[in-house]
């Protein structure tokens, strides 16, 4: 218990006290930044689909209604961590990135019979890029160089709550807080001197996500999930501190109230299909429009993302004893039309995931490993395609709890 609690403290103080610095996209200039995905090491190596699965060895937190399925007395915990390498090209140069942080950090455990409940941390967004370009001097020829840099992002803390309305049909909500800072930040050198603008602009809201699974035998071998879950649409209101300097000296400092900003409704649905307790094929689909949304910039830019997402585990027949017999294997696809359309391109996103998974010890302490290759955007409308590979590792720990000891 002891070692348990201080894998949580350390998990939810590395994510705090860590940087948003999970992105080098041009594209996350746009809207709330590069949304992140924090459903769980399971779940990322069976391409990002979840919303029906339900499982007595790992967290899901695609779906709140899931946490029924954590066995009586026990107490989880789950720690992601994701590395992201990164090819940025357009029509004129390319480069490489290299980015890393905190995914989530969870504690799940039954409250009785009927409930369970969890606790996480996790980004919502990330924001960072730097994009260079030029303006002209007002009514002359003359150009000079400009910089634009963004980098922060939005994060997320949620309670969850789940219950067992029968043996067969769970439902659930999640409730959280979302906040966070975004910083853009200008420099020009019109006339040969620096002059910085930089918008430090700190967004905080709540939103809420319900979420149901029904589960039935189709015969001995064959049990049948299905799932849904929705997110409700959000404010999240805004407060900016702007500061134009012109070198080392500062012209302008105010704080002043933005306009909120309205994120959009989202709804899911999923079914899994389990064969002989071996063989899980997992299928999801989630659309949100983000037209409905209001984000401080031309609407015409953003679109209806729609994502498909499907995933298969293989597990060979249990035994702890022998680590090929305890190991479990996964791949998956996944494709979003993605929420962002410049210049009548939609940016979407596409990639394949393979995933395992590795007993710690000879109980349901496992590490899960996945890697996801993928490519988003375009290099036509002079826009920029990115080629990623990414890596996520995830530790998941379980102890008993509430057990009386006994003495001979």
């Amino acid at each position: 218990m002891r070692q348990l609690a201080f894998i949580l403290i350390f998990s939810l103080s590395a994510f705090v006290t860590s940087g948003q610095n999970n992105t080098n996209s041009p594209y996350s200039v746009f809207g709330i930044g590069e949304l992140e995905y924090s459903g769980g090491g399971r779940n990322m190596g069976m391409g990002g689909s979840g919303i029906a699965l339900r499982s007595e060895i790992s967290l899901n937190g695609t779906n709140p209604a899931s946490l029924t399925a954590i066995p009586q007395q026990s107490l989880a915990t789950d720690l992601g961590i994701n590395f992201k390498y990164t090819n940025l090209k357009n029509q004129y140069k390319s480069a490489n990135v290299l980015n890393g942080n905190i995914s989530w950090a969870t504690l799940a455990f039954p409250i009785n019979r009927m409930f369970a409940a969890s606790i996480s941390l996790n980004p919502k967004s990330s924001v960072g890029y730097t994009i260079y370009s030029t303006k002209n001097l007002e009514g002359t020829d003359v150009s000079y160089p400009v910089t634009y840099k963004g980098e922060g992002g939005l994060s997320e803390a949620s309670v969850s709550l789940g219950a067992s309305i029968t043996k067969k049909f769970s439902i659930g909500l999640r409730s959280s807080v979302i906040w966070g800072k975004l910083i853009k930040t200008t420099d020009e050198t019109p006339t040969g001197s620096s002059i910085t603008r930089v918008d430090d602009t700190h967004y905080s809201g709540i939103y809420f996500k319900p979420g149901f699974q029904y589960q039935t035998k189709l015969n001995n071998n064959t049990i049948f999930t299905i799932g849904g879950i929705a997110e409700f649409s959000s404010y999240l209101n805004g407060t900016s501190d702007l500061t134009i300097s012109s070198g080392s000296e500062s012209v302008v400092s105010k704080t002043k109230e933005v306009s909120q900003i309205k994120l959009p409704f989202k709804a899911g649905t999923g079914m899994t299909l389990e064969f002989k307790n071996k063989y899980i094929l997992t299928l999801d689909y989630n659309r949100s429009d983000w037209r409905d949304a209001d984000i401080n910039f031309n609407t015409k830019k953003l679109a209806v993302n729609n994502s498909y997402h499907m995933g298969l585990e293989i597990a060979p027949k249990y035994d702890p004893q022998r680590l090929g017999q305890a190991t479990r294997y996964r791949i998956g696809v996944l494709y979003q039309t993605g929420y962002l359309s410049i210049y009548g391109t939609q940016i979407s996103n596409y990639a394949a995931t393979c995933g395992i998974s590795l007993p710690i010890r000879k109980d349901r302490n496992s590490i899960n490993l996945s890697l996801e290759a993928g490519r988003q955007g375009s290099l036509r409308n002079q826009l920029v395609r990115e080629t990623y590979l990414k890596m996520n590792l995830s530790f998941n720990f379980w102890e008993r709890w509430f057990t009386p000891r006994k003495y001979d």
